[in-house]
């Protein structure tokens, strides 16, 4: 290359996120041989300096999961990777799962992802679920004594205030709840699955984006929000054993070893009040100190308060 230039033709569109900075870039170039051309792409700056998700993009890619294309990674002068992606449309548009269609198509690339049986190398890359003491229990104590003392609010103080003979109780809850999450089977997770971290491409195919997260853990994790919600918390109206089904015949497609269709289902409801049970992220995010915008934290106040309240009415 002979000399390029830089512009920024388009915004970022979605769900900005919190894990790094984002911008993309249209390089107008002019090679040695006096080619010119233009090029858009996604670039990424992470808050994480030593943030594997170039490596992750590369496990995903041994596998057979369609990516968006890596370009290449650079270190900002702060040290921290730059990652230059393929850019594709992330439109609600096309990244959809309104439909049936669109969420059976969603489905099937999540099975692709935990079908994977990786290398004991790659194996190194993905943390484990249980990697460290069991976080949810200190997060539920330091969470109800913020909450009391009014540091995350009026609703959560006068729920927790108002609730505090429940505490013992929960805090039981979740041991046994954890206990049976670790006996189950393990598989490979993105952990952060969701329409809005997939892309299109122009020809129609739909790719997995963002797989900072992904790591070990019960093999359904990704699908018991789909699979293991209670029936009048649904959003969708589509039969759950269906959608079940349709997963675990990708799942096996793909090179998964598929339980029964009940397993399946048992362990994803399961699963879905261990989700209930994860507190640590949006109580980081509803703190007065966070470095989220007040719109943000009063939201994840309030998707606290009604975790808690699910967890406490419904669930134990």
């Amino acid at each position: 290359m002979a000399s390029f230039d830089i512009s920024i033709e388009r915004q970022v569109e979605g769900d900005y996120g919190f894990a790094a900075e984002k911008l993309i870039p249209t390089f107008s170039y002019v090679t040695t041989e006096g080619r010119r051309g233009r090029i858009t792409v996604f670039a990424k700056h992470s808050h994480n300096p030593e943030s594997p998700e170039a490596e992750k993009y590369g496990l995903l890619a041994a596998h057979g999961v369609p990516i968006p294309d890596v370009y290449g990674v650079v270190r900002s002068p702060e040290g921290r990777p730059i990652l230059f992606l393929e850019y594709l449309d992330v439109s609600e548009e096309a990244q959809s799962a309104r439909s049936t269609e669109g969420l059976l198509e969603l489905l099937s690339l999540k099975a692709r992802v935990n079908a994977i049986r990786p290398t004991p190398e790659q194996t190194a890359l993905l943390p484990s679920w249980w990697e460290g003491p069991a976080a949810e229990v200190s997060t539920l104590e330091v969470l109800w004594e913020e909450a009391e003392r009014g540091d995350l609010g009026e609703d959560l103080q006068q729920f927790c205030t108002s609730r505090w003979p429940d505490l013992p109780g929960l805090l039981a809850f979740f041991r046994r709840l954890e206990e049976q999450a670790r006996a189950m089977p393990m598989g490979v997770l993105h952990n952060d699955f969701s329409t809005g971290n997939t892309g299109q491409r122009a020809t129609g195919e739909r790719v997995v984006m963002d797989p900072e997260l992904m790591g070990r853990g019960p093999r359904f994790g990704d699908v018991s929000g789909w699979l293991g919600s209670p029936e009048d918390l649904r959003e969708r109206t589509e039969n759950q054993r269906d959608l079940a089904e349709h997963y675990l015949r990708e799942y096996a497609r793909w090179g998964g070893s598929p339980p029964s269709l009940e397993e399946c289902l048992d362990e994803c409801r399961l699963l879905w009040v261990y989700g209930l049970c994860n507190l640590d992220f949006g109580l980081g995010l509803a703190r007065a100190d966070s470095d989220t915008c007040e719109e943000y934290r009063a939201a994840f106040r309030r998707g606290l308060l009604k975790q808690l309240t699910l967890l406490l009415d419904r669930c134990c």
